[in-house]
Formats: C-alpha cells, sequence, structure tokens
C-alpha cells in the first residue's frame, strides 16, 4: 500500500490536493476526510485512470467544498491553520510567534494572534475568544442602531449574550438581547436579527402581521433566514 500527495487542475480552473492511497481493492473511490480530497486506486491503475476518474467527478468535488465552506463557523479547536467564519468571510486562524505582544487583528484572509513559547492552548484561545467578543460587541450595537433608526421602536435594554438556541430574543418587559454568535455571518444577517427582534417589540408572536412587518424593514428575510438555518 503506498500513499502520497498530488495535485490536479478540475474544470473550475483551480488545482486541487488530494492524497492518491493505492491498494488492494477492486475499483477506484473517492472521499473527503479529515485531510481532505482521498483517491482510493487499486493496483495496476494508470495516473491517465485516476486523473479521469477526478475530471468525471468534479461536479462532486466541488460541491463537497462548497457545502463545508457552508459549515465553517466560529473557532472549535483554536489550532493554527483553523479556518472560521466572521461578518460572513472564512479567516484562518494564524498564530504569530513574537517577543512582543499586539492585539488579535485581520489582515487578508487570516485573523493574526501573538504568542510565545510560554504561550498555551488556554491563552491562544482567550486571546482569539477576546477579539471575536468585541468584534460581536461592536457589530451588533452598530447593526442595532441602524435598525433602530429603520424600524422607530427601542427596547428597554440590549443584551449581546452567548446563547445555545435562539439568535435573538424579546420579552414582554421589551428587554431584547442578540446572540454574540451572529457574528459568524454576514452584516445583512445581523440586521435581519436586530430587525426581527425590534418588530417583536410590536407583535410579541410570528403572526401574520408580525413577519409583514418584518418584511416591510427586511424584505429579503426569507433568503437571509435560510441562510442562517443552513
Amino acid at each position: 500500500m503506498s500513499r502520497q500527495i498530488y495535485t490536479i487542475c478540475l474544470k473550475d480552473g483551480h488545482k486541487r490536493s488530494f492524497l492518491l492511497d493505492v491498494g488492494r481493492r477492486k475499483s477506484l473511490k473517492m472521499l473527503f476526510d479529515e485531510s481532505g480530497l482521498v483517491v482510493r486506486a487499486p493496483y495496476g491503475c494508470t495516473n491517465r485512470d485516476i486523473n479521469d476518474f477526478i475530471l468525471s467527478n468534479s461536479d462532486w468535488i466541488i460541491e463537497h467544498e462548497k457545502k463545508q465552506q457552508n459549515h465553517i463557523g466560529l473557532p472549535k479547536s483554536y489550532e493554527n491553520g483553523e479556518k472560521i467564519r466572521l461578518l460572513g468571510e472564512v479567516y484562518e486562524i494564524n498564530f504569530i510567534h513574537s517577543d512582543k505582544f499586539f492585539p488579535p487583528y485581520l489582515s487578508g484572509n487570516k485573523l493574526n494572534a501573538a504568542v510565545n513559547e510560554l504561550s498555551d492552548e488556554k491563552y491562544r484561545a482567550a486571546q482569539i475568544d477576546k477579539f471575536i467578543s468585541e468584534l460581536a460587541l461592536k457589530t451588533i450595537k452598530e447593526c442595532f442602531e441602524q435598525a433602530l433608526h429603520l424600524v422607530g421602536k427601542a427596547p428597554q435594554k440590549l443584551t449581546v449574550k452567548t446563547m445555545s438556541s435562539r439568535w435573538g430574543s424579546c420579552t414582554s418587559k421589551g428587554n431584547i438581547a442578540i446572540n454574540s454568535k451572529v457574528v459568524q455571518f454576514s452584516r445583512e444577517c445581523i440586521m435581519y436579527v436586530c430587525i426581527h427582534e425590534l418588530c417583536h417589540l410590536e407583535h410579541m408572536d410570528h403572526s401574520k402581521d408580525f413577519w409583514a412587518m418584518v418584511e416591510k424593514y427586511c424584505p429579503d428575510w426569507k433568503r437571509i433566514r435560510k441562510i442562517m438555518n443552513n
């Protein structure tokens, strides 16, 4: 059995790396695992057979990659190179070894953070979480202010916090809470959540009147809601 990394250009014009696993089997197969695209070939399979097999499955590979992109969210492992999503864009965590501390910052497609030889996993996670928390608070407040002017209603109190099952909530006392995890979505999604909760100040249910009010201030709410549900 042999395993080696190769690259191939798919029909979208972009190169892909894949792990070729040659062993005792009857036919060609492909799958995605934690290492990426894996092509399993039987002994005696030619390079041309392998290339033709991969190219004939270009659509499947591209579609699978899109689905993987859609499942990228907030950090899970906090490992160097982990892909995360902030404000609808995908970034890669990039720990930079530095003797001098600097606060985490976004540059290009990377979220850069300073570490040194004494930085443990807990420290690294804390730096990333602090940056994301501050970004969430700033962005949600900005979007909420815009939504306030749009809807023309104000809550008794606004709270930004981590919630497990809802993007936002509104109590009968007029207190609104927005889930800080919405920071993984684009601003239009965050605006929708803010408008949604502000409309609950008028309608404390999900009646036709409520959705009509949401649509008045966010005409594209169905598309946005689908993005967030997925």
